[in-house]
């Protein structure tokens, strides 16, 4: 079995893909934990933070509507962490706007329930404000599990589709070779705009 790779819409138009994903994915991280680790001592956090975090959006490959849909829902999530326990909620949120910037398909969607059932759990147990990074850690560990378990979906839709079109006898399957009489098995491609 070969791994599933996200397919690119389109190229994009600066950088290399893989560079702005690992850039972007390190400023949301350190965005959202810079933000969290405000308290009243250490206001400029608060400035630092969201500033990385919509950078990090904005950093990121995919489709540039996507990129901005998800700014303002993000960093009010972000923002809302430092509530502390009862808010961990938010975590569904950067998470659905990473469903959506990574081009999941929609039955990957199904992995926010994961954070949102973690949330109740975590404020369920936790109710003290020195308990935050606890709720925090959990929640982020939690995001990180759903994100994999939704590419995993995403490869899987995948593999089902490339499936679909690779059953033989169907025009998907068979190129013609060079010479009459020769088949080969067909090589999954993406259509190209005038197809």
């Amino acid at each position: 079995m070969t791994p599933w790779i996200a397919p690119a819409a389109r190229p994009p138009a600066w950088g290399n893909p893989r560079a702005r994903y690992l850039t972007g994915l390190s400023l949301i991280m350190l965005g959202v934990a810079a933000t969290v680790f405000t308290s009243t001592y250490s206001m400029f956090f608060l400035l630092i933070g969201p500033s990385l975090h919509l950078l990090g959006w904005l950093l990121m490959p995919g489709a540039l509507w996507r990129r901005l849909v998800v700014l303002l829902p993000c960093l009010l999530a972000g923002l809302t962490l430092l509530g502390g326990p009862d808010f961990t909620g938010a975590f569904a949120v950067l998470l659905a706007g990473w469903l959506l910037v990574r081009h999941r398909p929609w039955a990957a969607y199904l992995v926010l329930l994961l954070p949102i059932g973690v949330s109740f759990l975590i404020k369920a147990l936790l109710h003290g404000y020195a308990q935050v990074w606890v709720g925090d850690l959990i929640g982020t560990l939690t995001v990180i599990a759903a994100a994999w378990l939704a590419w995993w979906i995403a490869g899987s839709v995948a593999g089902r589709r490339l499936g679909r079109e690779s059953v033989p006898g169907s025009e998907a399957s068979v190129i013609p070779g060079p010479e009459a009489g020769q088949a080969a098995e067909g090589i999954g491609r993406i259509p190209s705009r005038s197809e």
